[in-house]
């Protein structure tokens, strides 16, 4: 009698080598923060890997890594937070987002200016800034469309707990958010989750919006946007983003990586969140993202 054949898992996506750590590499959650790895990571897998396996199961590997080399060569390394967006619409285009940091102002060479023009030639970015403002951290949305120069990217501002939508030179105002330490600030947190326009707390479980692997998070972040609320987790485990990423509508590839290489991604935290509706009585998450630094 034969027996059956052990079950495979699908191979891999992507088509670029697998980037790993060095012995002293340096790994930070979503704002670009430093945080002790769980576990040690040298020779392990780069959170980078996920993101290039969703660049290439969207079918924009090799002008997403581009970008990834453009803004490395550009910026240096371990400079740059990147997020993997899933939406639920149908129809819609997966979505990508770079996060650029500096809390302080201390590097010159970090201006919004200066990373349209180092993009340019990858990108279209229509986004200006009118003058010097105390910002924070800015990003650039992307999809395949913008990778494939088909339409302009825009840019998100981030000032003094709101940021603001930039396309051109219009500014409008898209989020205004809140970070909470859920061991040490659990009312203040459960105050801002109650408040939610989009979530009716005296009909719906507030484990929906706020599950357990949220409540162990690092941090979590509360945000109200034009459309929609969101809630976000900082640095969870390996197994809590397997099972963010087959909760919420991410392409299989993702959490197949995940699992399959569970092993060598044991030394990461990561970041993730979700927005949702529900002010028509019908709660639905409509965007969900996986954060991570390259």
């Amino acid at each position: 009698m034969q027996l059956p054949l052990a079950e495979r898992a699908p191979p891999r996506v992507a088509r670029a080598p697998l980037e790993r750590c060095g012995a002293d590499e340096p790994l930070h959650d979503y704002i670009l923060e430093r945080y002790a790895p769980p576990a040690p990571p040298e020779g392990k897998l780069r959170a980078l890997n996920l993101f290039v396996e969703s660049l290439a199961d969207a079918g924009v590997e090799r002008e997403g890594l581009r970008v990834i080399d453009t803004i490395r060569e550009g910026l240096g390394p371990h400079r740059t937070v990147f997020g993997v967006k899933s939406h639920t619409q149908k129809g819609a285009e997966p979505g990508w987002e770079l996060y650029f940091y500096d809390f302080e102002r201390v590097h010159a060479d970090l201006q919004i200016g200066r990373v349209v023009e180092l993009l340019g030639g990858l990108l279209d970015v229509d986004a200006v800034e009118p003058w010097p403002l105390p910002w924070h951290m800015f990003s650039v949305e992307l999809s395949p469309e913008h990778l494939r120069r088909e339409r302009p990217a825009s840019v998100d501002v981030y000032l003094d707990m709101r940021s603001y939508k930039v396309r051109g030179t219009s500014w409008e105002l898209e989020n205004v958010y809140t970070f909470h330490d859920p061991r040490q600030e659990i009312d203040e947190l459960l105050h801002r989750a109650r408040s939610l326009v989009h979530f009716d707390h005296l009909r719906w479980n507030l484990a929906h919006v706020l599950p357990p692997d949220f409540l162990a998070a690092h941090r979590v972040c509360v945000a109200n946007k034009r459309r929609a609320d969101a809630v976000y987790a900082s640095r969870v485990p390996t197994p809590a983003l397997t099972r963010f990423l087959e909760r919420h509508s991410f392409p299989s590839a993702l959490s197949v990586f995940a699992r399959r290489h569970a092993a060598e991604l044991d030394h990461l935290l990561w970041d993730v969140g979700v927005d949702f509706q529900g002010t028509d009585g019908e709660l639905r998450f409509v965007k969900a993202g996986v954060y991570g630094s390259f």
